[in-house]
């Protein structure tokens, strides 16, 4: 009887190692997924090109005429976004001319352009402030994105680079930099 608990007494140990170790594999799966889903903007990804027509097109919708770069700060459609997006749009806007001051950047002409016009139409200005014209800039960089934000950097010569979801200044910097 003694022989039986002190096998028994083993096995629920030996059960309750393998659990713990299991439980270790799993949360190192999970913190490595979460980290990876979080990786830099790739340095040596090609660049993508814009062709004559879409780039005079983004010129002439944004009233970019002389800066090297046009930056693109997208706001998806409510229905791509888990939250509501346009929500407090002047309080946004007050928070990303700070955000975006602190950067100092030189040479670059930065938009704000949102897919629902009825929805930002107390904001758009055609100033800084924009509609997405016939969902162009959707449909072109973000047609598959199920994020709630993007970004798009395009050079004078119609190279772009483009973020979807949130993104940093770090990332809008890598961004402007990868197409110098």
């Amino acid at each position: 009887m003694v022989k039986i608990g002190i096998i028994t007494d083993y096995a629920n140990a030996q059960l309750i190692k393998s659990f713990l170790n299991m439980k270790k594999i799993l949360l190192f799966i999970i913190l490595a997924v979460a980290l990876l889903s979080f990786k830099k903007l790739e340095k040596n990804g090609s660049k993508e090109k814009l062709t004559e027509t879409e780039l005079k097109s983004i010129k002439e919708n944004y009233n970019w005429i002389s800066k090297e770069f046009l930056i693109i700060n997208f706001r998806m459609p409510k229905s791509s976004c888990h939250y509501n997006n346009y929500s407090d749009l002047k309080k946004s806007s007050t928070w990303w001319t700070s955000y975006y001051a602190k950067m100092k950047l030189v040479n670059v002409h930065n938009v704000f352009v949102y897919s629902d016009k009825k929805k930002a139409k107390k904001i758009i200005d055609s100033k800084a402030h924009f509609e997405d014209v016939n969902s162009f800039i959707l449909n072109n960089f973000f047609s598959r994105s199920k994020a709630c934000y993007g970004i798009v950097v395009v050079n004078e010569s119609g190279e772009f680079k483009k973020k979807a979801g949130e993104y940093t200044q770090e990332n809008i910097l890598e961004l402007i930099n990868s197409l110098k």
